[in-house]
């Protein structure tokens, strides 16, 4: 056995002999980390939901908050709402799951690069007006959706991802690459919905399978209740 004490055994022993440690020395790893850059938090919880971050799940009550990597993921008859640093605001509906997968915003300049990863659900963004040249992504399985200013809600399935734009404009793309996709679009192979429009993207072979169309005022009503938290 190797008569060198390893860094936790020492300050078990020295914790034991009754020796004050200051904590900055007992964190390691990924404790002694910085702490974390928020780029919003949770403003309004409803129901069941959590967050995941460094391997460990915490059950949010609101007031939480939210750093670029954070999974957050609500239970069934539940929703959640963020709220971000720039302005925007993600609404949640229930069996929803969301991974803040990008978020830089200067207050300086109004610039902002953002993107979400929606594993599976119903999710609402109102995106806050930044400066030119800002983006704010979000990606499914299958689609990928972009938008500067606006309000819009994506909905994720198995093998399909609606968009619906409730106000301003929205490019709509098929994506093979999914989650993996860059978070931009090409302006030339991209569907651009306004706002009263929806469109489906479908399996990847299929491309985009409807729109855009018309948005149906009882979806639209039925989608907006799913999101309601008062």
């Amino acid at each position: 056995m190797s008569a060198r004490l390893t860094r936790q055994h020492f300050l078990r022993l020295l914790l034991g002999l009754g020796v004050a440690v200051p904590a900055t020395v007992l964190w390691s790893g990924r404790d002694a980390r910085a702490a974390i850059v928020a780029v919003g938090s949770v403003a309004k919880v409803k129901g069941t939901a959590s967050l995941l971050r460094d391997g460990q799940q915490t059950i949010l009550k609101g007031g939480e908050e939210i750093a670029a990597g954070d999974v957050v993921t609500t239970l069934a008859e539940s929703r959640l709402r963020i709220a971000l640093a720039d302005g925007s605001q993600l609404n949640l509906g229930e069996l929803t799951k969301v991974t803040i997968a990008q978020f830089d915003f200067a207050q300086e300049t109004l610039s902002r690069a953002a993107t979400f990863d929606l594993k599976s659900g119903l999710l609402e963004a109102i995106t806050a007006k930044t400066a030119p040249g800002s983006s704010f992504v979000i990606r499914t399985s299958n689609a990928v959706a972009a938008t500067r200013a606006t309000e819009w809600i994506v909905e994720a399935k198995k093998a399909e991802t609606t968009v619906y734009v409730l106000e301003g404009k929205v490019d709509v793309a098929a994506s093979a690459l999914g989650f993996r996709s860059l978070p931009s679009i090409d302006q030339d192979k991209a569907m651009l919905l306004s706002a009263g429009q929806f469109t489906t993207v479908g399996k990847i072979s299929l491309g985009p399978t409807t729109g855009p169309k018309a948005s149906d005022a009882k979806k639209l009503a039925k989608l907006k209740a799913g999101l309601a938290l008062d």
